[in-house]
């Protein structure tokens, strides 16, 4: 019954002169997807027999690559992207580096360009930096989620899977650049991935993560630091001025819960005074909108 309902759905738009609307980067109508789904399944059945084997962080992004391609392929039906991820996947498995995608392998949106390198860059230097060998899991999943970020930020129209991988990627790439350096100078965490949107109350997502950075400065206790919130420049200064205050608050109380003495931390907001991508009154920047954690 499904064979013969995509049969004639791909009937139905060569009727309309197989237009079927604007199709994203990567998407092919539904007749090329019907020519896709062979080979597709292919690919996932010889990806799922392949074995990750010992190596930790080989094993982990060939974990995170299957998810996501198993969800291309069971859910959405692109089979293209499940292709890509699941010989990403295998690639691993065989003994290759996990590599993160390329900026110019995707027909990015040009607004996505900057931040994705910006991320990419900092992905790339935790990784040279030892956060694979020290926190294999996590920089298996970063390079895993920045590759599919990068996939579905090409397609541009599923808002909901771009920050899925997005918020994923940046939890994983903060665990990874804190277990590189040790105790780097510092560290900064977005804070779209940290709070919810004008809120000052930290995501049970991103425990972990600073429960990591709390461990390190429990190890370090010569080691003094500053929690600075701060935020892009859409409102008024007043009200964003209490707005990083109270995120770097929070960020302050929960390494205190966490064992790091509060004598240690210095809590500032710094509203938009101190931004980290120049921009003009009311642009919504996310990199401006952040929480940082510097030694002193």
């Amino acid at each position: 019954m499904l064979s013969y309902v995509r049969v004639a759905a791909a009937a139905s738009c060569l009727a309309l002169l197989v237009g079927c609307g604007d199709r994203p980067p990567g998407h092919t109508d539904i007749i090329g997807r019907l020519f896709e789904a062979g080979p597709a399944a292919k690919v996932m059945s010889e990806a799922r027999a392949t074995s990750p084997g010992a190596d930790p962080y080989r094993a982990a992004y060939y974990k995170y690559s299957m998810e996501h391609a198993e969800y291309e392929f069971n859910k959405m039906e692109h089979y293209r992207s499940a292709t890509y991820h699941a010989n990403n996947a295998m690639a691993a498995a065989r003994g290759g580096a996990p590599e993160p995608a390329a900026i110019s392998s995707r027909q990015l949106p040009a607004d996505k360009v900057d931040e994705l390198t910006s991320a990419r860059n900092r992905l790339v230097a935790a990784l040279n930096a030892g956060g694979a060998s020290r926190n294999p899991d996590a920089a298996g999943k970063a390079v895993a989620r920045f590759n599919c970020w990068m996939e579905q930020q090409e397609e541009n129209f599923q808002p909901r899977d771009i920050a899925y991988c997005k918020n994923q990627f940046m939890e994983a790439l903060a665990q990874i650049e804190t277990t590189a350096a040790g105790a780097p100078e510092t560290i900064t965490i977005a804070a779209d991935v940290l709070f919810d949107f004008d809120k000052a109350v930290i995501k049970p997502a991103f425990y972990p993560a600073l429960d990591k950075v709390a461990d390190m400065l429990v190890k370090n206790t010569n080691i003094r630091v500053e929690i600075s919130g701060h935020t892009d420049t859409v409102g008024t200064m007043q009200y964003n001025q209490r707005l990083s205050e109270r995120r770097a608050n929070a960020v302050a109380a929960y390494l205190e819960r966490k064992g790091v003495s509060r004598d240690r931390m210095t809590v500032r907001g710094y509203s938009f005074t101190r931004l980290a991508v120049q921009t003009g009154p009311n642009v919504k920047e996310p990199r401006n909108r952040r929480v940082e954690i510097r030694q002193r």
